[in-house]
């Protein structure tokens, strides 16, 4: 049997939230089986290590080192750059003439790592200058540059927005992880080289400020669920709020989508009080919608008492705007709703049409668009993989 690789991830002063913290924990014992994750903390963010005791980081010391030849280094960019100037006038070695004798590549950081010859990867926040301080840009240099020496592959995340100006960090990475499709959309525009993936959901939620124990339980169930039904990475996950009041209107729905059906898993809510004489919801939908259900993937039932479940999906589909719509829009997850007697209207977060057709279309827009989301852990193992 081939030996664990050790996965390598950085964090530094303001890159761990608690719900990180519990990411991180409940994804280290989830992987181990595959990989080992060890967490490294900076000298320069040592007051972290007792809010992330549970983690059991490393702490490592950093030095400044004297880079060699600066002069001879600048001498060589100017002659391979020779006239070539920015538009303003000012030619491109004078502005490196800044960095290489003006202090730039005089002393670089220096992290006192041990080799780790039996890395995978290396995992690192991507700094931005809107956020991001100027300790931990020096120490993601550094250790870009160390990662680079010992051939170890390096994955950057999103936890500050990417989708700005500025992308010269982002492109010195082996492998981007972001938080929105707006950011991956932005990244491949700006030529960057390096496969960039996007979390799902219950994932992207959590590198944020602002989530808690919701989130969390979102994240647990969807791991839960994935494995329970064994969805795999590329099928499109749909939240359907259905409701005994409007069964056949269900129905009609799920006749519509069967074009898409074997690449749907459905996840049908339910409530324990929504009964028809002596049967349950959960028996109304298998009985009326057999014929219909045996044509998808896969299927689920989610009890609405426990609607963070819902942070599974790719989509909420429906057909009426309701409780679970709502909540949809508080989490960033859009709806799509089915609705022949109502006038089309469109929101950022929410589409209501009576046309079948546009429900195909933007069903068909989001199983592509899921060939690109993949959960951080499957990002890891396939790069230390040497995928």
């Amino acid at each position: 049997m081939a030996m664990k690789k050790t996965i390598l991830w950085l964090i530094q002063s303001n890159q761990v939230t608690p719900t990180i913290l519990d990411f991180l924990d409940i994804n280290r014992e989830r992987l181990k089986a595959l990989v080992h994750l060890e967490f490294l903390v900076p000298d320069s963010s040592r007051e972290m290590m007792d809010k992330i005791g549970k983690l059991n980081p490393k702490r490592f010391q950093t030095r400044m080192g004297k880079a060699q030849s600066s002069f001879q280094a600048f001498l060589a960019k100017k002659e391979a750059l020779q006239e070539t100037k920015f538009d303003r006038g000012l030619s491109v070695s004078d502005v490196l003439l800044l960095d290489d004798l003006g202090g730039g590549n005089v002393l670089q950081l220096v992290p006192d790592l041990e080799p780790y010859k039996g890395a995978g990867a290396v995992v690192v926040q991507i700094p931005t200058p809107l956020g991001s301080s100027d300790a931990e840009e020096k120490v993601f240099q550094a250790v870009i540059v160390w990662a680079r020496q010992n051939r170890i592959p390096v994955i950057g995340y999103e936890l500050l927005p990417l989708d700005t100006r500025w992308t010269l960090t982002a492109s010195l990475v082996d492998a981007v992880v972001v938080r929105s499709l707006e950011s991956a959309v932005h990244l491949r525009q700006q030529g960057l080289s390096a496969p960039v993936r996007i979390m799902p959901l219950y994932e992207a939620t959590l590198f944020s400020p602002i989530p808690g124990a919701f989130h969390i339980s979102g994240l647990k169930a969807a791991y839960h669920y994935r494995n329970r039904y064994n969805i795999p990475a590329e099928r499109t996950i749909l939240y359907i709020p259905h409701n005994v009041a409007m069964i056949y209107e269900y129905r009609i729905l799920m006749q519509i989508i069967q074009p898409m059906a074997s690449h749907l898993h459905l996840m049908f809510g339910f409530g324990r009080d929504q009964v028809r004489g002596s049967h349950t919801q959960q028996e109304l939908i298998k009985t009326v919608c057999e014929n219909e259900l045996s044509k998808f993937a896969s299927h689920s039932f989610h009890d609405l008492a426990s609607p963070w479940e819902m942070l599974l999906a790719d989509r909420v589909l429906a057909c009426a705007a309701c409780f679970q719509t709502s909540l949809a829009e508080d989490l960033k997850l859009r709806s799509l709703i089915y609705d022949p007697l109502l006038p089309k209207e469109a929101h950022p977060q929410k589409i209501r049409t009576p046309l079948p057709e546009d429900i195909l279309e933007e069903l068909d827009a989001l199983v592509k668009q899921k060939q690109q989301v993949r959960e951080f852990g499957d990002t890891i193992v396939q790069i230390a993989k040497g995928k």
